[in-house]
């Protein structure tokens, strides 16, 4: 019988044929652009590196667009934050020489505030550099004993609800949807508890969010911290979720000044929300958005 190719054959006809296609590719690559960008840096794609690449890098940072699109697929630096001059000059320059309109909101996993990270993006002048909330929020989980802890998931999902709302109009729309959902089932009777039945990626699908400003963000995040260094953040067995307070209170001291960085972008040609199509649910016809 004929012996089947092993896997460093296959391995090697797929290069073969990346190659071929390598300006292809390319092209593809840095054709790619957006309006709302997002540039974040990880370890785990470094961790994978093996042979003689394995430790000559420690983080890989990636520029997304609104889309979920790569801008930039990985650039490889030995430390958080540096050595990216050289990334963000050949975005710049890609965006000018391709006639493009530059780009008007850039999230960011640190150094929102850092005069440095602004210089890098000089020639983009009217654009807006804002914490990524997500990141802001996983701060505020260092200072819990555990994740595995039993209030930890009602702690986040409050600290979630003191820096968004839910569109009133939206949810008024979805809830008279699943109303109407619920008695075509034949099953459901009551009238109150509708609630319950919305899913959470029903209201991320059919309903947008907004901040709810610096002033009022502030107020809720300190009622919240206020809650859960009482009794009331204990567990049955009495261990705190929280850490002791004076860690709490410099985590908090630190992230104050960063709520204006996390809010949403007082400008009306700034949409962060796309309809992409409607549902009907309920006999209501529900708008199913994108969010950038």
């Amino acid at each position: 019988m004929t012996l089947v190719p092993k896997g460093p054959w296959f391995l090697a006809v797929y290069v073969r044929d990346v190659l071929s296609r390598l300006d292809e590719v390319k092209a593809k690559i840095t054709s790619t652009f957006g309006s709302v960008l997002k540039m974040e840096s990880t370890k785990k794609v470094t961790k994978k590196l093996g042979g003689n690449a394995a430790g000559t890098a420690s983080w890989a940072t990636n520029v997304g667009n609104e889309l979920g699109q790569l801008v930039l697929s990985s650039v490889l630096t030995d430390s958080e934050g540096d050595g990216l001059g050289d990334m963000v000059t050949d975005l710049v320059e890609r965006y000018r020489n391709s006639d493009v309109l530059p780009p008007k909101l850039l999230y960011v996993d640190r150094d929102c505030c850092s005069k440095k990270l602004k210089s890098h993006f000089h020639e983009w002048r009217n654009l807006v550099i804002h914490l990524d909330v997500w990141h802001f929020m996983r701060r505020f989980a260092a200072g819990c004993c555990s994740e595995s802890h039993a209030l930890y998931a009602n702690f986040m999902s409050r600290l979630s609800a003191c820096l968004f709302e839910w569109n009133t109009k939206d949810l008024q729309r979805l809830y008279a949807a699943k109303r109407g959902q619920l008695s075509a089932s034949g099953v459901w009777r009551k009238r109150k508890d509708v609630a319950m039945h919305i899913t959470k990626k029903e209201l991320a699908l059919h309903c947008k969010r907004r901040t709810r400003g610096v002033e009022e963000t502030t107020r809720l995040i300190k009622d919240l911290f206020d809650t859960f260094s009482s009794d009331k953040g204990n567990d049955t067995m009495g261990i705190p979720l929280l850490n002791k307070t004076s860690i709490i209170q410099q985590i908090w001291e630190e992230q104050k000044q960063h709520i204006s960085c996390i809010q949403d972008v007082d400008d009306p040609s700034i949409q962060l929300y796309t309809q992409t199509g409607t549902l009907k649910k309920g006999g209501v016809e529900l708008p199913i958005y994108r969010c950038a």
